[in-house]
């Protein structure tokens, strides 16, 4: 009767185990390096897609012929986005315009401002937009504004832009607005003169008023500042008037909203705003996981 294993058994026993632990930490390896590389590309993914979306959400609610592009760099190089060559272009990477405030305009059952302006009576103090419940307008507008703007005058005040801007002087193509220098030509400020009608703050400056308009509290400004890793974070600059001389480097609230891109590039084509994000994810010993996004505004 056996009562031990011969040496040869034993070593036969051992290479079977050594044979199995090595294809097991092999597979342990794969397994868990796989888990990195989904996990980073789920991060990436993420982070990206939210980051664009956010884009898009502030730039389908911005003033027709506001968005321009911008050189860092150079204050005076600059073109509206309708102009853009990306290859020619390419130290225009500041992405800068005025949002209308859809926030107050869609908060009750009705819009708190009109957007419908009583041209016919209209002066160069005041005008008339029926159907408007301007005290709920200022209260939403002091809240996101963390109370800088507002509609009794004593800040800085929120501003209507007229549509169609056709009237003789006005110039209709974005650049009178303020965001390129003091030329605000087609911008007024306002405030309230009561639930239904806004005062003009500059009572002697010449207006081209229609019957529809546009109103503004901010403008946005999408700004990549270079990372020593060479890659980029995409700040977002908010909550300035450029229509009270403000400026997105100078005066305005800053929010990162996504670190690590590599790539971001706008154009727009007719009334279709085209933009392109790609942003980059480390999973270390100098590999790291790359996604891009592209989404179109249509206007």
């Amino acid at each position: 009767m056996r009562k031990a294993f011969s040496m040869i058994e034993v070593i036969f026993v051992l290479v079977i185990l050594g044979i199995v632990a090595s294809i097991s930490s092999q597979i342990i390896v794969q397994v868990y390096e796989n888990y990195i590389v989904q996990r980073a590309m789920y991060n990436v993914n993420t982070k990206t897609e939210l980051a664009i979306n956010q884009i898009v959400n502030r730039l389908t609610y911005s003033v027709l012929d506001s968005a321009i592009a911008k050189d860092p760099n150079n204050p005076a190089n600059f073109k509206l986005l309708t102009n853009i060559n990306l290859i020619v272009d390419s130290n225009l990477i500041v992405l800068e315009w005025i949002g209308y405030d859809n926030d107050s305009f869609s908060a009750g059952e009705t819009p708190y401002w009109s957007g419908i302006a009583k041209y016919e009576t209209a002066t160069k103090n005041l005008f008339e937009t029926p159907a408007s419940q301007l005290e709920s307008v200022n209260t939403i507008i002091k809240n996101l504004s963390d109370n800088k703007v507002d509609l009794t005058g004593s800040v800085d005040s929120p501003a209507v832009v007229f549509q169609p801007r056709t009237g003789e002087g006005d110039v209709v193509n974005g650049l009178c607005m303020g965001l390129v220098n003091s030329d605000t030509s087609c911008i007024y400020s306002v405030s309230e003169n009561n639930s239904t009608s806004f005062n003009f703050i500059n009572t002697a400056k010449a207006k081209t008023i229609t019957e529809r308009y546009q109103l503004a509290w901010s403008a946005y400004a999408l700004v990549p500042e270079k990372q020593s890793n060479g890659l980029y974070d995409l700040n977002l600059h908010y909550n300035y008037q450029p229509w009270e001389g403000d400026t997105y480097d100078a005066n305005a609230t800053i929010k990162t909203l996504i670190k690590n891109i590599s790539v971001f590039k706008f154009t727009q084509s007719g009334g279709i705003i085209q933009l392109k994000l790609c942003a980059t994810e480390d999973i270390g010993a100098d590999y790291n996981i790359s996604t891009c996004k592209e989404k179109a505004i249509i206007r």
